[in-house]
């Protein structure tokens, strides 16, 4: 290769290099821009269950005793998303288990929290991960704590 050839590959690899760090920048500025769209504080179940993004509104999900504002995930969480059975619950022991339920019951949001005390190390290390993913990506937003907590406010 003569050194127009070669000069002519450098460039299109510096062009390329430029445009994969172009679209992380980009990305990492929309996903800075993205703001928790509810307050924080202390959630119950029942508050929690109505953000599951149904009219737009924001999207919930606790782990462990803390909720997070997933909207920026909606396509993944928000009505119709493919893990749209997480949202507004709380959702610890299915994502530690990976299972899947056919949504948020009654009894469910009558039950007290889940102290998860009882899950296998594997299902309590995949539950870290998801709070550790979970930590990166969206807003922590509060937590998650029995109605008699917050009545005693």
């Amino acid at each position: 290769m003569n050194n127009t050839g070669k000069v002519v590959v450098g460039l299109m690899a510096v062009y390329a290099a430029y445009r994969a760090v172009r679209w992380v920048w980009a990305k990492d500025a929309a996903n800075a821009a993205a703001k928790a769209q509810v307050a924080y504080g202390r959630w119950t179940k029942r508050e929690v269950a109505r953000h599951t993004g149904a009219d737009n509104g924001p999207v919930l999900i606790a782990l462990d005793g803390r909720v997070y504002d997933v909207s920026a995930g909606r396509s993944f969480y928000g009505p119709g998303g493919p893990y749209s059975v997480f949202a507004g619950r709380d959702a610890s022991r299915l994502m530690a288990t990976q299972t899947f339920d056919d949504g948020l019951t009654e009894a469910e949001l009558d039950s007290p929290i889940d102290p998860l005390d009882d899950l296998a190390p594997e299902d309590r290390e995949c539950l870290d991960s998801y709070i550790g993913l979970f930590s990166v990506k969206y807003h922590c937003v509060g937590d998650l704590v029995e109605p008699s907590a917050v009545v005693s406010q």
